[in-house]
């Protein structure tokens, strides 16, 4: 059998050899970014998952290559970030040169990481060829099954699962795998979403951009400059590729000859040479070119990113241009939306109803980014900033209050419900800790230094709703969590006796601006953010139907 790691006994086939059905809660489809962060996080939510990818193993062409903020946040929740930041770096800055061995460059950007005031994480510079090992590894670790050389054939979704086929392409053996739900994360051209008769909106265009990844020393012209990125005359762009103890070179080249149908290889490496030698200003430099690619600038988004039991996710629910690094990004907090809202509704904590706001709120944050993602890339002076698009996108109130628009100013965060809830560095007793790194798996409350009465509250309703649940007062006296700057009412729009709500991802489920009588408010509130009616029963979670 054929697997990311070879031919033979594999451990990660574990309960898929034999001829019997496989039973898993989820069904994963896709191998790449979005579905080996889904693997990661549903593992992190304590649910068990299949992932099949038809690729032989994670590809070596670095695609994508900024990891923002908000990606950043995600995976310092789940204890990846020291894992992360060894194989990536911080931006430089973007720069413009006729060649590389100009004296001086352009300044295209700001000379710092603008997220890094309003965030733990911050934006780094990380190839997806490896971040996804990373990815890998901890789904393996964490019990994920991730079957690299294999394909969905078929499925067929019923009142109360997915039945569904998956095929060996190396030796033809198939089995069949029943599954509470399925995700699709298998792409833009996804044959998942086709299955479902979901049609894309949008432009999708021929392949007409070409990227040569390569290595050479370049510090001849360099001198000691290490930019995230050059532009060039022509809009051709050479990005730094990477670390800087182990650098690689990609060229990107718009509009090229090679771009769309058959290619000459001969013709194809004599292009690429002249290119980089303009470029770089060294005439007689020899690259090593480790891979060169075709890809195109499709902004296309499936009409409703659930069908049933099936779930679209990154590529196959929305394709966006690669400017700014927003389309794999995107696809990590879907993945991070979802995978907390499966976990709640397996474990009988919450309805079923629970999952609909998936398409609701994933749909909206990429429809929003899409659009500003083209503004830019057509210069319109309507699109937002990098980091607004990152850390300041909001979902619709879960309360059902009024709409606030699709984002606000994340440097102004509000703290209202449905907004990302805002980073703020608190001093503990082991040191300094981020308000977003209290947050766990389960809902999360935090309470102004006057708003004592709100932790045996929280204590009470986790009690009775029988869901995880853990209560923080943020400042005050005799109080392990100190604000020196009492600066968290004002962050989150509370007063020192209020309190909000956050859901495991993160997102501010409700606020109680001034002091409250909690126990029955919190209850209900809780039940509401699962989607949960005041009758429901809470029933022990299925492994799989």
């Amino acid at each position: 059998m054929n697997t990311a790691t070879g031919s033979g006994p594999n451990p990660h086939t574990a309960g898929v050899t034999g001829t019997g059905i496989v039973h898993v809660p989820v069904l994963v489809v896709g191998g790449s970014l979005s579905g080996l962060s889904a693997a990661v996080l549903l593992s992190h939510h304590g649910v068990d998952c299949l992932v099949v990818e038809r690729r032989s193993g994670i590809g070596n062409h670095p695609r994508s290559r900024v990891l923002t903020a908000r990606s950043g946040e995600v995976f310092r929740a789940i204890g990846l970030e020291p894992a992360v930041s060894a194989v990536s770096c911080r931006p430089s800055g973007w720069f413009q040169a006729r060649t590389l061995a100009d004296a001086t460059y352009t300044r295209l950007d700001p000379a710092e990481d603008p997220t890094a005031r309003i965030s733990p994480a911050g934006s780094r510079l990380c190839d997806q060829n490896r971040l996804e090992p990373i990815l890998l590894a901890d789904a393996r670790r964490r019990g994920a099954r991730v079957l690299f050389g294999w394909e969905l054939t078929d499925f067929v979704q019923e009142p109360h699962g997915v039945t569904a086929r998956i095929v060996d392409r190396a030796t033809g053996w198939s089995r069949t795998v029943r599954c509470s739900y399925l995700l699709a994360a298998d792409g833009t051209h996804s044959p998942v979403r086709d299955a479902l008769g979901i049609e894309l909106h949008g432009r999708r265009s021929e392949p007409r951009f070409l990227s040569a990844v390569f290595a050479a020393d370049l510090d001849p012209v360099l001198r000691g400059r290490r930019p995230t990125a050059v532009v060039f005359p022509g809009r051709e762009v050479l990005f730094a590729r990477g670390t800087p103890r182990a650098p690689l070179w990609e060229y990107g080249i718009p509009d090229s000859p090679f771009a769309a149908g058959a290619r000459d290889d001969g013709l194809l490496g004599r292009f690429v040479l002249d290119r980089l030698r303009r470029a770089t200003g060294l005439s007689s430099l020899e690259p090593d070119v480790r891979s060169v690619l075709s890809w195109s600038a499709s902004a296309v988004m499936a009409e409703r990113f659930r069908e049933g039991r099936v779930f679209l996710l990154g590529d196959a629910a929305h394709t966006m241009p690669v400017i700014g690094g927003l389309g794999g990004n995107t696809g990590i907090q879907d993945a991070h939306n979802l995978a907390w809202k499966i976990a709640s509704v397996l474990r009988g904590s919450a309805d079923g109803r629970l999952l609909d706001s998936y398409d609701v709120e994933r749909s909206r944050v990429a429809a929003h980014t899409l659009w500003h993602v083209l503004a830019t890339a057509r210069g319109l002076p309507q699109a937002l900033h990098p980091e607004i698009l990152q850390l300041g996108y909001l979902y619709p109130d879960p309360g059902g209050g009024p709409d606030n628009g699709p984002c606000e100013d994340p440097y102004r965060p509000t703290g209202r419900p449905g907004s990302r809830a805002p980073h703020l560095w608190l001093v503990h007793d082991r040191g300094r800790v981020s308000v977003l790194d209290l947050f766990g798996t389960g809902f999360t409350l935090l309470a102004g230094s006057l708003g004592e009465r709100w932790l045996p509250a929280g204590a009470r309703a986790a009690a009775a709703l029988g869901v995880p649940l853990a209560a923080h007062r943020i400042g005050g006296p005799r109080n392990a969590l100190r604000d020196p700057r009492g600066a968290f009412p004002a962050r989150y729009g509370i007063e020192p006796g209020g309190a909000v709500l956050v859901r495991p991802d993160g997102y501010v489920a409700r606020r109680w601006v001034t002091a409250q009588h909690p126990r029955t408010d919190l209850e209900s509130v809780v039940r509401e953010a699962l989607e949960r009616p005041a009758a429901h029963s809470r029933e022990p979670a299925r492994s799989a139907v």
